[in-house]
């Protein structure tokens, strides 16, 4: 499935390979403000548009891979409330103007999360344009109290699953994150547990990115952002 082709609903809500309830949380820039590294490849109207597509993808996956609730954090609540669309399993969470940046936005999701009973949450960005329901599944799967996903280049983090049982874990995104975030989980006492695949490991941020894409992939996202 592609994102020019939307993502799939859960028939009902799951578990989570028995451990409890699973809420996502999924962190969205607004669109006037997103992937201006691919201005080469599409204008700004695109852009946004470019990042409303991934995003329905993302959750669509969610949604379909044994996650009950997500929370989509984000500084532009008007634009996500468009993005997702009136889907009660969906809530948008307005980022607090004194919590700034992608690591408060997670950690804001997160407290949401645990507050609303969470056994685990699953942290996943917004532009994964290969996240399927399996992957979503695969993430889920390891028993370990961290998992990470890393990018395709091995050095970031694309994807984060914390057991509700982790306390003072320190969000890492940015550059480096992979190793950040491993350093957190054994500064707690955690092995981490890593997942591997195209689905998780591929997002868009770059130019490079784009090149990367399946040509299908890439085609059907520039019909779905107009560009053509």
């Amino acid at each position: 499935m592609t994102p020019a082709q939307g993502g799939a609903r859960a028939a009902a809500p799951a578990r989570g390979q028995g451990h409890g309830p699973v809420i996502a949380v999924v962190p969205l820039r607004g669109g006037a403000a997103g992937k201006t590294r691919l201005s080469a490849e599409l204008d700004p109207q695109e852009r946004s548009r470019l990042v409303a597509v991934l995003a329905r993808h993302v959750l669509g996956a969610l949604l379909a891979g044994r996650v009950s609730r997500v929370l989509v954090v984000t500084a532009d609540p008007g634009f996500a409330a468009e993005v997702v669309g009136p889907d009660g399993r969906v809530e948008v969470v307005a980022q607090p103007v004194d919590r700034p940046g992608l690591n408060e936005a997670v950690a804001v999701g997160q407290e949401r999360a645990l507050a609303a009973g969470a056994a685990r949450v699953l942290v996943v960005h917004a532009d994964l344009p290969l996240l399927a329901a399996d992957d979503v599944r695969a993430l889920l799967a390891p028993a370990a109290p961290v998992v990470i996903a890393p990018d395709r280049l091995g050095t970031g983090t694309n994807a984060l699953v914390l057991a509700g049982t982790v306390s003072g874990f320190r969000f890492r995104f940015g550059p480096g994150s992979r190793e950040a975030h491993e350093r957190e989980a054994r500064r707690l006492g955690v092995v981490p547990g890593v997942v591997l695949r195209p689905g998780t490991a591929t997002d868009l941020d770059t130019v490079a990115d784009w090149a990367e894409l399946p040509d299908a992939v890439r085609a059907g996202l520039r019909t779905a952002v107009g560009g053509g």
